[in-house]
């Protein structure tokens, strides 16, 4: 056997196709590390941030994450709302005033990259910003960008925001660097949906949380007596000035059958009844008597409260001094 390759051109070729497979297997290794890493930062996030925090902090991660996996020097980040307006931003020039940061990225979104990658909903490569119309040099930049790259994050159909890299140099961003990044963005979409809807979440939760904290307040000074109870006559929340002059007290109460409560108040557990059967019931004087507190005459209104299939879900019970 001969030590002379018989066909070296075959076998040169043989290896810059091995080669090119790993150069290939390592940017592929290199964009599922990057991805790793943005997962893994996006869940701690969620353990230490909220609310408009969370979305600041998982932009800012993510414009980390982007800048390594590309090795470009700079960059952007603007997330848009259904409108395709921008909510939320980094600035590749860093922190800015208020109004400056609105009138730049006006004026990229009119102009630049990021504008057009709005447009088309599709990737850009820049390869010298001095020869393409795509960029838009702004005034004042305190940096040199001869390369850049814009990159669409999309949700389904929805441009959810628009991430533009830089470099210094002309030619940094490739091709390869370029289908990378979209892959990359696919989790990013992911990462962004996913915070917008925890911060949607919490703020509702806040929301309900005040709603029924201003409820609490107004049933605990009623004038009167109030109740709420759910569809089977479970007291779900009482107050009321009298409340004590009829002999119950909310901590005690809540939770407990309104049968249960008031088992001499017959005439009250009927109308109760008839409200849980659909029935708006107004202005009913109502005799009440409790051993140990006396007899006491009100007026009553009870009103059934409808879910979304019409059904019963709640009765609110008003008793005032006749």
């Amino acid at each position: 056997m001969s030590i002379y390759d018989p066909n070296p051109d075959l076998s040169l070729a043989r290896i810059e196709a091995l080669e090119q497979e790993l150069a290939s297997l390592k940017a592929s290794n290199n964009t599922l590390d990057i991805q790793n890493k943005i997962l893994k930062g996006f869940i701690s996030l969620t353990n230490v941030s909220a609310g408009r925090m969370l979305i600041k902090a998982t932009l800012q991660k993510t414009m980390e994450a982007s800048i390594h996996q590309t090795g470009a020097q700079l960059g952007s980040l603007f997330l848009l709302d259904g409108d395709g307006r921008v909510t939320e931003s980094i600035l590749a020039r860093g922190a800015t005033d208020q109004n400056q940061k609105k009138n730049l990225v006006g004026q990229v979104l009119d102009k630049g990259l990021a504008g057009w990658v709005r447009e088309n909903k599709r990737t850009g490569l820049i390869n010298d910003t001095t020869k393409d119309y795509r960029w838009l040099k702004l005034p004042d930049e305190p940096y040199n960008a001869l390369s850049a790259l814009g990159v669409p994050i999309v949700w389904g159909d929805e441009l959810l925001g628009i991430l533009t890299l830089m470099h210094s140099q002309a030619d940094h961003f490739t091709p390869a660097s370029a289908i990378a990044m979209e892959k990359t963005a696919e989790l990013i979409a992911l990462v962004l949906n996913n915070a917008r809807i925890q911060t949607k979440h919490k703020q509702n939760e806040t929301l309900i949380q005040q709603e029924d904290d201003l409820l609490n307040q107004a049933i605990l000074w009623f004038p009167s007596v109030i109740f709420i109870l759910d569809n089977q006559g479970v007291l779900l929340k009482c107050g009321g000035k009298y409340l004590a002059q009829i002999g119950l007290d909310p901590k005690e109460s809540i939770g407990k059958s309104i049968y249960y409560l008031l088992p001499e108040a017959n005439e009250l557990k009927s109308l109760i009844s008839h409200a849980l059967a659909n029935n708006v019931i107004e202005s009913v004087s109502v005799q009440l008597e409790r051993v140990d507190h006396g007899t006491w005459f009100y007026d009553a209104w009870f009103s059934p409260i409808l879910d979304t299939h019409g059904q019963v879900a709640h009765v609110v019970c008003m008793l005032l001094p006749a």
